[in-house]
């Protein structure tokens, strides 16, 4: 649990936003498409990862001047498309459909919207466990560099199988029935704002708190013939979950970035099999909090107009020493045009 915190964690600092640009005599271009590609991986296992491909539209021109070149389209303030398809082995084999959308009012007000679909591959006794994820957010941009928003998330999916054992018992089939129904809800407000510098380019900070209430149950009956009264199983988990989680990036240069990330999250998770073949209701609880940190360092070479090469480095760490061993690194190319 604390190590699938730790990678997303990692995995949500490591997007294309932390990573600086170099700078090139041309500083004029503008650009309403951006395309990029990336690989992510541990150095300790370098079999487990994440690769993703994305695209965003800009409704207006974005101009590369305005901060960074990595914080531009944050720091444009535009109405904005965009499409990601990743494939992540580094909690489990999964791939994730993502689109989303933020139209910006005259006000500064703005609105999002997000789905994003989940195929874990899992064929559990046949079963499809994809979830389906929506997200809502409503914000406003206080100044030019500088945001806050709030924002609400359902992440949900439900499936059941039968299946049929080819040697009947007493001249009936023996039949397995495994089902699951996961919900959960969060609700969180995060914020956002970019600082320039005069001694060197700039410093990012960001914020968010988030709280997930989750419902997750899986049943599983087996009976004989059309007499379903024989056995039945149930495991539910009902969690309660607070995340925090602040980070701050300097922009030394504009090619150049180091910075540091905190996360914070406070557990409640009950557990327990109310049927049960002895009957028998057994139940368990945790009640804890975990913290983890991560430093990092990212580069961005601006080699055209319209390319670039990105490279990120980071390394986890948690407050009770059990951290991954390696480092985690994120390799991409960029497309501006």
């Amino acid at each position: 649990m604390k190590k699938s915190l730790l990678a997303l964690a990692l995995l949500s600092s490591l997007t294309p936003q932390c990573a600086l640009a170099q700078q090139t005599d041309k500083q004029s271009h503008n650009y309403q498409h951006q395309i990029d590609i990336a690989l992510g991986t541990y150095s300790d296992d370098f079999g487990d990862g994440i690769w993703d491909l994305g695209y965003r539209y800009y409704f207006t021109p974005v101009s590369v001047e305005h901060g960074p070149y990595a914080l531009n389209g944050v720091l444009a303030q535009s109405s904005n498309i965009g499409a990601r398809y990743a494939q992540t082995d580094v909690i489990n084999e999964s791939k994730v459909y993502h689109v989303d959308g933020t139209y910006v009012f005259d006000s500064k007000w703005f609105i999002g919207a997000m789905y994003a679909k989940s195929d874990a591959g899992s064929q559990y006794f046949g079963l499809d466990k994809n979830l389906d994820r929506y997200q809502f957010s409503l914000g406003y941009y206080f100044n030019d560099t500088s945001e806050i928003s709030i924002y609400y998330t359902n992440n949900s999916g439900s499936d059941s199988n039968t299946l049929s054992n080819q040697a009947p018992v007493n001249g009936n089939d023996y039949l397995y029935k495994v089902a699951f129904d996961y919900d959960a809800k969060t609700y969180g407000v995060k914020a956002r704002s970019f600082i320039a510098m005069e001694s060197f380019t700039g410093i990012e900070l960001t914020g968010a708190w988030q709280y997930t209430q989750a419902d997750d149950k899986d049943n599983f009956y087996h009976y004989l013939g059309e007499d379903q009264a024989l056995a039945l199983s149930q495991y539910v988990i009902d969690s309660n979950v607070h995340f925090i989680n602040i980070a701050a990036d300097f922009y030394l240069t504009k090619s150049w970035s180091v910075g540091g990330q905190y996360s914070w999250s406070k557990r409640d998770i009950k557990t327990s099999t109310p049927k049960t073949l002895d009957g028998i209701n057994y139940q368990n609880r945790i009640d804890d909090s975990d913290s983890s940190y991560i430093i990092n360092t990212a580069y961005w070479w601006q080699f055209s107009d319209s390319f670039a090469a990105t490279a990120s480095v980071a390394k986890p760490f948690n407050d009770d020493g059990d951290s991954p061993d390696g480092v985690f690194f994120r390799l991409g190319v960029n497309a501006r045009f």
